[in-house]
């Protein structure tokens, strides 16, 4: 007859439990503090959506009226963009807060939006989508 011993058998305590849950936090709390805040992408991902969304609302003018709602001023090849001619916008940046003559979209011939300014990223400065 085989006689088998139940109480030598516990298993795992609340207790045992508790300490390693408080160990896990203590352990996330360490690693989120220590993330490196400069390579924040939140600037960056907020420029190419105006972009994504200008692009998409040239797009939209353009198939209208067929021309593209620009200032007179030129840049080289790209023009800044009349954004008092497009419907429905709401941008993070370009809309030349405290009279920044830098803080303003440009659009080429072919629909290519550009942000003057730019936006830091890893330490280099971009102005259009980045592949």
């Amino acid at each position: 007859m085989i006689i088998v011993n139940l109480n030598s058998n516990k298993g795992i305590t609340m207790v045992s439990v508790i300490i390693t849950v408080i160990i896990l936090l203590i352990l996330s709390a360490v690693i989120i503090n220590g993330i490196d805040v400069s390579n924040n992408v939140a600037p960056y991902n907020n420029m190419i959506a105006d972009i994504t969304l200008l692009e998409d609302k040239l797009l939209v003018y353009y198939n209208k009226y067929r021309e593209i709602p620009t200032l007179e001023q030129k840049y080289n090849d790209y023009y800044e963009i009349d954004l008092s001619k497009l419907e429905n916008i709401t941008l993070n940046y370009g809309s030349k807060i405290d009279g920044d003559k830098d803080d303003i979209y440009l659009v080429n011939n072919n629909l290519e939006v550009y942000y003057l300014k730019g936006t830091e990223l890893n330490g280099k400065i971009h102005h259009t989508k980045s592949n």
